[in-house]
This record gives C-alpha cells, structure tokens and sequence, in this order.
C-alpha cells in the first residue's frame, strides 16, 4: 500500500437544488469550484491528493482543467439531495484502496465556501495532528442567532428545539444563556489512520477552529452569491 498524508476531497455533485450548477457558477470569469482547487493546491503537504468527488462528466472535465485528476466518479446513489458526507467519503477511500492507496487524514473543501486564508488550514492541519485524542477539527464561528431561541412547530403550536435548566430560556436574556458555535462550510479536516471505510467523518472529539469575516460565507443562495461578489470585490 502506498501511504500518503491527505486527501484533500471537494464534494462536487450535480443537480443542486438551490442554485442550479451551483459549483459551477460563474465568479469573476472562473467557476465557484476553482476557488477551492486553489486552496488546495496551496496546503503544504508533500504527501498529498487532491480530489474532486463528484457524479458529472462536466464537473470532472473543468476539474482536470485545472490540473487536478479525477479517476472515478461519485456514483448517483451517493449525489442526492439527502445524500450524507460519509457516502462520498467512504466511496473516494474505498476507490484509492483500491488502487493501493490509503491515508492518514482527510480535509474536505466545499466549493460553497470559496474565501478561505491557507494560513488557517495549516493551523488547523498542525493541530489535529499534535492532538491524540482528537478525531477531527472544524471551522466555527460565532453565530448570529442563539438557538436557545430557536423553535419548531408541533402540532401547530411552537415548541423550543432545545431543552435547558434555565426556566423559560426562549424568555431569557442572551447574557445568561450557554453561548454556542455555529459550523462553517470553510473546511473541516478528520482523521482516517489508513481505513478504507470509516463510521463517521467527525468521531467524538471534534476540536473548534475559531473562523470569522468573510471566511464564514456560504453560498446557499442567490443573495449569499451577491455577497460573495461584493466581497471579493473589496
């Protein structure tokens, strides 16, 4: 088995259900997808493939034009809108395995979370692999929103998402309520210790690197995209 450090994976599926062809979105003359390709190319591991999962023939093509090789494609089973991480990550490690590749860590870049500071991914990288007992690290920020005070609907009526000893904490002031983390789409790195499969792409132990400023963005929409412009602009 030839052993390398990173896989470096940017999930790529056709048929988004928000943004048609949103990885493939034109920012600035080059497609979203390239901006994580970019990235990529940037993370200083020798030991390394980077690897675009995806189940298009387009994708793939504009993928190998900017140099990076796409062997297999993700298969549609795995590419629905209800699809999990875990389906194209244990497809991409059982295909190297095939091939007698495996690898020790694995970082997925989204390509809907193209402005991102390399200096962060190698922090992060460095980290990860200086903590024993850690299973994986991800980008988070501070949200906007408690979700103390966030409801869903039951029956009609509404009913607080979360529970809490705070007596009527949806009532509460912010200052006393337990503040939260909210989960970017920057990166999130995990370990793999050379499996063709694994249970879970985050483990137990997921340790927080702290994000902010327009590294947080996501492009979910038609006015995430307009803020992506505006930004990169500046």
């Amino acid at each position: 088995m030839l052993k390398k450090n990173l896989l470096i994976l940017i999930p790529a599926r056709s048929n988004s259900k928000t943004i048609k062809n949103k990885n493939l979105l034109n920012v600035f003359n080059k497609p979203l997808i390239y901006y994580s390709i970019k990235i990529a190319k940037k993370i200083k591991e020798e030991k390394k493939i980077v690897f675009c999962s995806t189940d298009s023939k387009k994708i793939k093509a504009i993928v190998e034009k900017y140099g990076i090789n796409v062997p297999f494609l993700r298969p549609k089973k795995y590419a629905q809108n209800l699809s999990r991480d875990i389906e194209f990550v244990n497809h991409a490690l059982l295909e190297f395995n095939r091939k007698k590749i495996v690898f020790k860590y694995c970082l997925i870049l989204r390509p809907t979370s193209p402005i991102r500071n390399v200096k962060n991914i190698h922090s992060a990288y460095k980290t990860l692999k200086k903590n024993v007992k850690a299973t994986s690290i991800r980008a988070v920020t501070h949200p906007k929103n408690n979700p103390f005070k966030t409801w869903m609907l039951n029956k009609g009526f509404l009913k607080p998402i979360l529970k809490s000893k705070i007596h009527e904490h949806f009532n509460a002031p912010r200052q006393i309520l337990p503040k939260t983390l909210w989960q970017t789409g920057n990166f999130e790195f995990f370990k793999v210790n050379y499996a063709k499969k694994i249970k879970s792409v985050s483990g137990k132990n997921i340790l927080p690197y702290f994000i902010s400023g327009n590294e947080v963005l996501d492009i979910d929409s038609n006015s995430d995209l307009k803020n992506l412009k505006k930004t990169m602009l500046n």
